[in-house]
């Protein structure tokens, strides 16, 4: 009966969010769309069970009014694009599938997200641009350099060709560890969606889970790209930050 129900509350929400993306949407201004995307992402997370903290390195910091930034996040499901609109809504850059998901794909598209043309030869260089040209419009954008997910404990490689909007535009990047947790602080690589699994088999974990999950968000301190700094430089000095925090967290809770 759990499971029915939660099924049951995810394509009611669903429906309501595809009225909004195909209906609301275009009458709306800019400040009410960032409301309706925040409180949509709570509301998606809150009926998969998902809780979402915050920290960030340095408390006074808020990057929704400090000016726009590129975050540069560690990748882990696709709840983790919810999980930071929950805290504050941001344009994605992300794979050009997405796009095709059904309600989340028109969401993605309605809300401004920069999708990765597989294939296209020119593909990343556009949407670096069009990242480019959404900073210099004071909105932070928000990528996975890893271009794919992981489990959480440590980031993979980064692609430091995503650290060049923020060299372009002259931005901070903001780093930000992501992780999932069990409620009783264990470190869980439960709810990742890798390899060839599907989002069904993926709702499925989340459907099964009893006690449902709790992702961190770490905003690090902003990183200001030095002048003449290389991208593989900046983008190496990011990931170190992500990934001692990363190790720091799955290691205190193992313990």
């Amino acid at each position: 009966m759990r499971v029915l129900l939660m099924k049951l509350r995810l394509l009611a929400h669903l429906l309501y969010g595809l009225w909004i993306a195909a209906v609301l949407w275009p009458l709306l201004g800019d400040a009410r769309r960032e409301t309706i995307e925040k409180k949509w992402a709570r509301k998606l997370l809150h009926i998969l069970n998902v809780e979402v903290d915050v920290e960030f390195e340095v408390p006074e910091a808020d990057f929704s009014k400090d000016g726009p930034m590129l975050l540069f996040s560690n990748h882990v499901s696709w709840l983790d694009i919810f999980a930071i609109n929950a805290h504050y809504p941001v344009t994605f850059i992300a794979k050009s599938e997405i796009a095709s998901w059904p309600v989340i794909g028109l969401f993605a598209r309605r809300s401004g997200a920069l999708f990765i043309e597989r294939g296209k030869r020119t593909a990343v260089r556009d949407v670096i641009e069009a990242a480019v040209g959404v900073l210099k419009t004071g909105r932070c954008v928000a990528v996975f350099p890893e271009g794919t997910t992981g489990y959480g404990e440590t980031p993979l490689p980064f692609h430091s060709n995503f650290v060049q909007p923020a060299i372009q535009a002259d931005v901070p990047v903001l780093p930000v560890s992501l992780q999932y947790f069990l409620p009783d602080g264990r470190f869980t690589p439960e709810p990742a969606f890798v390899g060839e699994q599907t989002m069904v088999e993926n709702l499925k974990v989340l459907f099964n889970s009893q006690t449902g999950y709790r992702v961190k968000l770490y905003f690090h301190k902003p990183v200001v790209p030095a002048h003449g700094v290389s991208r593989r430089d900046l983008s190496d000095a990011v990931r170190k930050e992500i990934a001692a925090r990363c190790e720091q967290r799955a290691r205190k809770a193992a313990a």
